[in-house]
């Protein structure tokens, strides 16, 4: 009788553990969606320190047909650029937010708007990979990809 009553006080703090766990993961899904608006809002804003806030100190971002970027403040004075060009009305939209353990990766699509020489704005649109990596209480990004499903254009 006693050791039935030990497997079922197991066998029920097992289930608690796992269910337990489904929430975290829930929770980093929730907090990852939360913060790419905000990065969008921002950028939008024309708020740059607020969105390399966002970046792990020893972040890589990867531009398209551009070298890799190392660290939050390398990716500061990059993204400075785009921001001054008028890059605008950036939006994401999350595909599917995948996690373990400390890791979590974010895949989806991006649009935005581009200005063109003639002054017109061109829209552009693709796809990118986000890297977060959990630090205490908030996830931080620590590696970003993207590139657009646009041709190139001719100049």
């Amino acid at each position: 009788m006693r050791a039935t009553a030990m497997k079922r006080a197991n066998r029920s703090l097992r289930k608690r553990t796992r269910s337990a766990r489904k929430p975290s993961t829930l929770n980093a899904a929730r907090m990852i969606r939360q913060i790419g608006g905000q990065w969008a809002r921002h950028w939008n804003a024309g708020d740059l320190d607020a969105v390399v806030a966002f970046y792990a100190p020893d972040a890589v971002y990867f531009p398209p047909h551009h070298p890799a970027v190392h660290g939050r403040l390398a990716i500061h004075e990059y993204l400075r650029g785009p921001l001054r060009h008028g890059v605008s009305d950036l939006a994401f939209e999350v595909t599917y937010i995948k996690q373990s353990g400390n890791v979590a990766w974010d895949v989806g699509t991006y649009r935005m708007n581009v200005p063109q020489s003639d002054g017109s704005k061109r829209e552009d649109r693709g796809k990118y990979l986000t890297v977060w990596k959990r630090v205490g209480t908030k996830w931080l990004i620590t590696a970003d990809a993207w590139s657009s499903d646009l041709p190139p254009a001719h100049g």
